[in-house]
């Protein structure tokens, strides 16, 4: 098995994409913001767009993938748009290892701090225990913010 992580290039685009439909947490226009996230990644580079889009592959396949980029209006501050994993893949060390690549590209960008934000619903709650294992810190909750009863969680790690 030939496992890496790189920059993502064009002909990932398909299988990232998928990824973010079958992890089956993400809705419809959750899934389709990927994809415009990725075709301003294309179109402007990374750059232009903001985004950063990383790939965690075995050999051609994508088994996982990260957004990241900096805050508008912010001193080296970054978001993390997106992480998600294949479902065969899931528990296996891909997401820990794309994070983990993200917060060094990151701070090789000369960035301070890096921010996830998830939802606050028990659906998501693998995704919060996993920013905490990870060393982030449940900075703030806006109650009601995606919809009554889903609070946004905004999760930081000062790098």
């Amino acid at each position: 098995m030939d496992f890496m992580i790189t920059t993502a290039t064009e002909a990932d685009g398909p299988q990232i994409q998928s990824i973010t439909a079958s992890t089956g947490v993400f809705n419809q226009e959750e899934v389709d913001s990927v994809g415009v996230m990725w075709t301003e990644y294309l179109t402007l580079g990374s750059d232009d767009s903001g985004y950063h889009f990383l790939a965690y592959r075995d050999g051609d396949r994508v088994l996982g993938f990260a957004i990241y980029g900096p805050r508008e209006l912010t001193d080296r501050v970054f978001d993390l748009y997106w992480i998600a994993v294949d479902p065969t893949a899931q528990c296996k060390g891909v997401g820990r290892n794309l994070l983990t690549a993200s917060e060094e590209a990151v701070r090789a960008m000369g960035g301070r701090m890096l921010i996830a934000e998830t939802s606050g619903t028990p659906y998501y709650e693998p995704a919060r225990k996993f920013y905490f294992a990870m060393g982030y810190e449940n900075e703030a909750m806006i109650k009601d913010f995606y919809t009554p009863g889903d609070d946004l969680m905004i999760f930081i790690k000062r790098i």
